[in-house]
């Protein structure tokens, strides 16, 4: 899994994969830069009530402060990544394609749609943000806060991106014998390309290295089930 972490995150320096990634990542961190820059006070407002809420947190002090714009930033790269989720699924179809022409030469018999890819990334962001919702108190508690991102990261990434990465590819019937055969694998991928949010500038790319390394996985095995090379 490794190798395939390595491989993925080598192909994102492709020019065309580089170029088709930037886009959304552009498009969602000037949209909420222009949020925060408008409604900067009602963000400040937002976590001064959340601080209240917080023990062993004094009213005022420079703890508040820096608690204060970690807390923006954070939530700055939270809103950045969720929306380069739903706006990535509009160009996945083009990444996938690349990888299969560099690499795997599938003839694409795929059944996926964009309209069903958008539906399934929009479910699994509404459960993501009720979930971090919920879960938001744990976010204040060191090492706990961690996991918890790390588990709402996989719940947001995995079922978007294990469709978009061979939904053009192969057909309905292989689509489900790769899922249904691979749990434990999809899994693991999807834990590691989590895991990169911890890095905040390898971060933003994830979804995209979550979707080569799935391309890459799945690929690979529909090239096994076809008999072809």
């Amino acid at each position: 899994m490794l190798k395939l972490l390595i491989k993925s995150i080598k192909d994102i320096f492709d020019k065309k994969i580089l170029f088709t990634s930037l886009i959304p990542i552009i498009i969602s961190a000037i949209f909420w830069g222009l949020v925060f820059f408008m409604f900067h006070a009602n963000v400040n407002n937002l976590f001064v009530w959340l601080f209240s809420h917080i023990p062993f947190v004094s009213d005022g002090g420079w703890v508040k402060d820096l608690i204060e714009t970690i807390g923006g930033i954070f939530l700055y790269y939270q809103l950045l990544i969720i929306t380069s989720v739903m706006i990535v699924g509009l160009v996945a179809d083009r990444v996938v394609d690349i990888i299969n022409e560099k690499y795997y030469h599938l003839e694409k018999k795929g059944f996926g749609k964009t309209g069903e890819s958008i539906v399934i990334s929009l479910k699994q962001n509404l459960i993501f943000i009720i979930l971090f919702i919920i879960l938001l108190p744990t976010m204040f508690i060191p090492l706990v806060n961690i996991f918890v991102n790390i588990a709402l990261w996989m719940i947001l990434i995995k079922k978007p991106t294990f469709y978009d990465s061979i939904s053009i590819i192969a057909t309905k019937e292989e689509y489900n014998k790769l899922y249904t055969n691979n749990k434990f694998q999809i899994r693991l991928i999807t834990f590691l390309g989590a895991s990169l949010f911890l890095i905040p500038i390898l971060g933003i790319f994830v979804y995209i290295i979550q979707l080569l390394m799935f391309a890459h996985f799945n690929m690979k095995r529909l090239q096994d089930m076809r008999g072809t090379r």
